[in-house]
């Protein structure tokens, strides 16, 4: 068993919203202006791992002064080494190091696909290179900004055909961020610009929210790929994806006692 802390001094965690930070889609700051926070998955992910591997997970917390989050988990200790097993580990790391598709598979994804010019608002950059690195493969442009100010300036200087717009966002939030790319356009009897809504809190009635405010369409995040194309693309991207992609290559494993 062993025990690993990390520490930082950022802006710290109320004690009164410790235990809450380890659930699902639940953050300290659920305004949708915060400053800081990913989408609420994170912890959560990870005290389900910590308890797969009969350990336990708590916070120790000063607001203003930082966090130590501490976990335990509890590990095997290998009788005997196996070179046939080694050499398969070492076939599955090499293949999983590349994340390169192969070259059939991403002739594929761009076959018959018109590229669009595309607004991805989200201020979590690990959410900007996972959505950056799907639609760059499928051959779209994207322009990321990572706030809803920076959003709606975008879109009063350049044309786009579609904006992911992140709900909770520094400076300005994604529901006042279409509100006023609305009211510009019927200003300016604009063509209307497609938007749509990515968010975590996928059950908390954000949907009807988001199109109460005149958003177009919503993602909940994690976002799945498939679906991330069909909005992009629409009936073009739906009719690409019935097709079957193989990414998997074809790796036989070498059976080892451990």
């Amino acid at each position: 068993m062993l025990r690993f802390s990390v520490s930082d001094t950022g802006i710290g965690i109320a004690p009164e919203h410790q235990d809450a930070i380890f659930e699902a889609f639940s953050q300290a700051d659920g305004s949708t202006t915060r400053r800081f926070g990913g989408t609420g998955l994170g912890l959560a992910i990870s005290s389900t791992l910590v308890s797969m591997m009969r350990g336990r997970i708590w916070v120790e917390s000063t607001p203003g002064q930082g966090s130590t989050f501490t976990f335990t988990a509890g590990f095997g200790v290998p009788i005997a080494s196996c070179d046939r097993h080694a050499a398969f580990c070492a076939v599955l790391d090499t293949d999983a190091a590349s994340s390169t598709p192969p070259k059939e598979s991403r002739e594929i994804d761009r076959q018959a696909v018109r590229p669009r010019r595309v607004l991805l608002a989200e201020d979590n950059i690990v959410n900007q290179r996972v959505a950056i690195g799907l639609l760059n493969r499928r051959g779209h442009h994207v322009t990321v900004v990572e706030n809803g100010r920076e959003a709606v300036d975008a879109v009063a200087r350049e044309h786009f055909d579609i904006v992911l717009m992140d709900l909770q966002m520094p400076v300005m939030g994604g529901l006042e961020a279409t509100k006023a790319i609305r009211e510009r356009e019927r200003g300016l009897s604009r063509d209307r610009v497609r938007i749509v809504a990515m968010t975590a809190h996928a059950m908390s009635g954000d949907r009807e929210r988001c199109l109460a405010a005149d958003m177009d369409g919503y993602l909940a995040k994690p976002t799945e790929s498939r679906a991330l194309f069909a909005e992009v693309e629409g009936p073009e991207g739906h009719a690409l994806l019935d097709r079957p992609i193989t990414f998997i290559r074809d790796v036989t494993e070498v059976p080892c006692e451990p």
